[in-house]
């Protein structure tokens, strides 16, 4: 990882002695606390000119909070409202689909589906356009049915590298990235079948693709739960595949998963379990260490956290650590 983009920022947002601005973003979706859906989007403006004066450089904005994206298709009026919102926007914009591989939508690897689901990321894809996003986020797909064989997993993934091989000839023009995510081992995941929760294999896939706007997305906390529940080793899985990352999530939990998990988010955050997005540093994972690894491809660092009130704190946290490296 280059650190020098990583460069401390001066209260009024502008980099110190001209250094490049720096790579870290913040989330903007309805769960972590910024309700976009049917709004004017002016607390969101308002909300990334705050970012932007505390010193990030990025933003993703959640395509599901945006409302954007209806029936499969871009509302016109509603993306010209949110072009409009984002004029002269002081930060780099990334989107995270709106189809997020729950096994309903987004989800390329059911084949009974994929060509209805790809529909649906190209509208995703043309928003990201729109809005100059460098990167779109997909979640690796799963399939409809738990007990799948191997067979219909591997058709599965054959059907999403071609889906995502065709929708990244479409996103090279227009100037985005997909990134592919890995997932977490929660409901959408552990109810059906899946290759995302083992990194390795989310990075095998991307390589497969083989298209120059096809990257991984490493979600930092996915994989501490991941490693955890298919007992591989946390660290030594993310250096394997940090060639392939071009897109990092980072965010905390405590590496526990949800015993119920019907659970409530709160009841869950009161027992440190499962999927939180707590701001780093609140949970366990070993993040300075995640940070101290080389990721040739630069990429930008995007806090995707609850409790998003506590932004400041969470890029203090984040470049601290990156100063760490900097400093070894």
């Amino acid at each position: 990882m280059s650190h020098q983009v990583f460069a401390h920022t001066s209260p009024n947002g502008s980099p110190n002695g001209g250094a490049i601005p720096n790579k870290i973003g913040l989330t903007v979706n309805p769960w972590s606390g910024k309700q976009l859906l049917r709004s004017d989007f002016e607390e969101m403006r308002e909300f990334l000119d705050e970012a932007a004066t505390a010193g990030f450089g990025y933003a993703e904005l959640g395509g599901c909070g945006l409302g954007v994206v209806i029936g499969g298709r871009v509302q016109r009026s509603r993306l010209a409202a949110l072009r409009d919102a984002l004029a002269d926007c002081r930060l780099r914009l990334t989107l995270h689909s709106s189809w997020h591989s729950s096994g309903r939508t987004g989800n390329l690897l059911d084949t009974g589906t994929a060509s209805a689901q790809q529909l649906g990321l190209l509208a995703d894809l043309e928003v990201a356009a729109a809005i100059g996003a460098e990167v779109l986020v997909y979640h690796a797909g799963v399939l409809p049915n738990l007990y799948s064989d191997g067979a219909a997993l591997t058709a599965g993934m054959a059907t999403e590298r071609t889906m995502l091989r065709d929708l990244a000839d479409e996103s090279g023009a227009r100037g985005v990235t997909i990134a592919v995510e890995n997932r977490a081992p929660g409901p959408a995941v552990l109810t059906r079948r899946s290759y995302g929760m083992r990194l390795d294999l989310v990075a095998e896939q991307v390589q497969q693709i083989d298209h120059p706007a096809v990257t991984m997305c490493l979600d930092v906390g996915h994989a501490y739960l991941s490693a955890g529940y298919l007992n591989y080793d946390y660290l030594a899985a993310i250096r394997e595949v940090a060639p392939v990352v071009g897109h990092v999530h980072l965010h905390d939990n405590f590496g526990r998963m949800a015993r119920q998990p019907d659970a409530s988010p709160y009841e869950l955050e009161l027992l440190g379990e499962g999927d939180l997005h707590l701001p780093p540093g609140w949970g366990t994972i070993p993040l300075a260490e995640v940070l101290a690894t080389t990721f040739p491809r630069d990429p930008a660092i995007i806090i995707e956290m609850r409790h998003a009130r506590h932004y400041a704190e969470a890029l203090d946290t984040t470049l601290r650590m990156l100063d760490v490296r900097a400093r070894s």
